[in-house]
């Protein structure tokens, strides 16, 4: 009788690990918001850190498909807030790209720094990306408006490309630097290559204002643009 019910426990225990969440199964869950299967497979013992080959943890995959409840309970299941993947980005460059502000606000409050000394800087990313409401929370908690990016193109560069209107005037009024140059090219320069002549005038007012005599062309050698797509 003992050896049977042993047998019986043993069977019932295998079955269990079989049917644990695989790391597919994982990826999948982060990429779908899918916190049952998330919730299962850390309580049998997944790592919340686990990478896939292009470095990209599950925190990463949540925050590159706006899966909020994933990424909650990825956090409280111990996932490293600050883990980079092979192209530099953390899950805050992906959530601030998307547009998640439940994320951004959760990462943020776990400690992840709103500028960084170096690397693609999460409030360009919001202004690729046309995320007003990321952009505004990121400015709030202090990000640098003249925080560099490896290619050297400012956020305010960026939203004069993109037609950022809000964006333009609040990094103006933070103190963005107007004459910030890339390969000759100024903010403006990038407006009136997008047909943005109003944000063209706008920034040579405040190019007028303080003068060229801080601009200054960087000689560093451009990176290429972010790569921010997890869902291959």
């Amino acid at each position: 009788m003992k050896k049977g019910v042993i047998s019986l426990v043993l069977a019932l225990a295998s079955t269990l690990v079989l049917a644990a969440p695989t790391a597919d199964d994982m990826v999948m869950a982060a990429k779908k918001d899918d916190v049952a299967t998330i919730q299962e497979g850390l309580k049998a013992g997944f790592d919340p850190n686990y990478k896939d080959k292009q470095g990209n943890s599950l925190l990463i995959h949540a925050a590159a498909n706006v899966s909020a409840a994933a990424a909650e309970a990825l956090l409280k299941g111990g996932a490293d807030p600050k883990m980079k993947n092979r192209s530099g980005d953390d899950a805050l460059n992906y959530a601030a790209l998307k547009g998640s502000l439940p994320i951004v606000q959760s990462l943020v409050a776990k400690g992840v720094p709103v500028t960084r000394p170096q690397g693609w800087q999460p409030l360009s990313y919001a202004v690729i990306g046309k995320q007003l409401e990321v952009f505004n929370f990121l400015m709030d908690k202090g990000a640098d408006p003249n925080g560099n990016n490896p290619t050297q193109v400012s956020a305010l560069m960026f939203a004069a490309q993109e037609g950022q209107d809000e964006m333009v005037d609040r990094l103006l009024a933070a103190g963005a630097d107007p004459t910030w140059t890339r390969d000759n090219e100024s903010a403006v320069d990038w407006a009136l290559k997008s047909q943005n002549t109003d944000i063209a005038a706008k920034i040579m007012k405040a190019q007028a204002k303080i003068g060229f005599g801080r601009s200054e062309v960087l000689k560093a050698p451009a990176a290429s643009e972010p790569e921010a797509d997890t869902q291959k």
